[in-house]
């Protein structure tokens, strides 16, 4: 039996009942089969396929219950167009399928390279800033307004990310070099986790006594969700996280970048607000979100090295590499910590 398992190495999905589901919810028989790597969903899978008709499709199967981005998806895809690869319809006429507690997906395959790889140049920033602006700009009527959740400036991670430093600070020596190695840089970014923790409540606490305005975002709009196609078009992709919220969510993923090796220059980041257009950036918003973003990062990764399903060694390797890039100099704990420091947020 093949199970599709995610990038934690959590099992989603058997593949016999993937393609009997497709078959039966689509009406879409496939051929051929293959996970895509890359993503670093912890609940989720994608899988590229071919039906017995030739067609190429990306199947996505999460564990995440929320269908209200696939449904909004669905919506922007119709109203602004190119940039946005549409879900197909099931018989339900739904842009989804739900297995239990999984719900399935299907878009088009677009041939192309990750931004994060082949890099973008003048016109390309300028168009997915264009594309970020129309997504900001539209206006959802309900029920379709009421399908997103809202932000609500609150950090689940943060607790988990006290109690993570408690449990480190209590580990012994252990015979598990990837726990060794996780204690050693927990301990040496301890300094910095310790920053944001004592300014992520505070934050959150002053937003929501605040009006900011909230809009549809993508909420996840870094580069390596960044798709360019064969024919120099530009695709934001993987749309699961979707949100009303302030506009800052996604501009974090442009003003500085969350990619440890993958900084927006100043450049870049000029090249995407010609193609945006002017926005007046609340600091801290963008200091919220940077510090949000990086409590879920060291959050998940060190939870994927203590805490692992079975026999997953590799997916343990690989949260290490990306724990130790989330607090590097230059990854996204690092930055948010110099940003607090920017804007005389400091410590407790």
């Amino acid at each position: 039996m093949t199970v599709f398992a995610s990038a934690a190495g959590s099992p989603i999905i058997d593949r016999d009942a993937l393609v009997e589901r497709v078959r039966t919810d689509f009406g879409v028989s496939l051929r051929s089969m293959s996970q895509l790597s890359g993503g670093q969903d912890s609940d989720a899978v994608v899988i590229r396929v071919e039906t017995v008709d030739g067609a190429m499709l990306v199947v996505k199967v999460s564990r995440h219950a929320h269908i209200g981005p696939l449904q909004v998806c669905a919506f922007l895809a119709e109203s602004v167009g190119s940039g946005i690869p549409a879900p197909l319809r099931a018989r339900s006429g739904l842009p989804y399928s739900v297995l239990g507690s999984r719900r399935i997906s299907l878009t088009p395959w677009i041939s192309g390279q990750r931004a994060y790889e082949a890099g973008m140049g003048a016109r390309q920033w300028r168009t997915f800033g264009a594309l970020l602006s129309q997504v900001h700009a539209t206006a959802l009527a309900p029920p379709i307004t009421d399908r997103l959740p809202s932000e609500n400036y609150q950090t689940p991670e943060a607790a988990i990310v006290r109690a993570l430093d408690q449990r480190i600070r209590e580990l012994r020596a252990s015979d598990d070099p990837l726990i060794g190695a996780l204690v050693h840089d927990w301990r040496a970014a301890g300094k910095c986790l310790a920053v944001i923790l004592a300014q992520i409540d505070g934050l959150g606490d002053e937003l929501r006594a605040a009006t900011a305005t909230q809009v549809v975002c993508h909420g996840d709009a870094h580069i390596a969700n960044v798709l360019l196609d064969d024919n120099g078009g530009v695709w934001l992709l993987d749309w699961d996280e979707m949100v009303r919220a302030p506009r800052e969510r996604d501009l974090m993923f442009v003003i500085g970048g969350v990619l440890a090796d993958a900084p927006v220059t100043d450049q870049q980041q000029a090249w995407f607000f010609d193609g945006y257009g002017a926005a007046d950036v609340d600091p801290l918003l963008l200091a919220y979100y940077r510090c949000s973003w990086a409590l879920q990062d060291v959050a998940d990764y060190a939870a994927r090295i203590l805490d692992p399903p079975a026999g997953r060694s590799a997916a343990r390797s690989q949260a290490l590499t990306l724990f130790g890039d989330a607090v590097s100099p230059t990854g996204i704990a690092s930055r948010a910590q110099t940003f607090l420091q920017q804007i005389g947020r400091r410590d407790s």
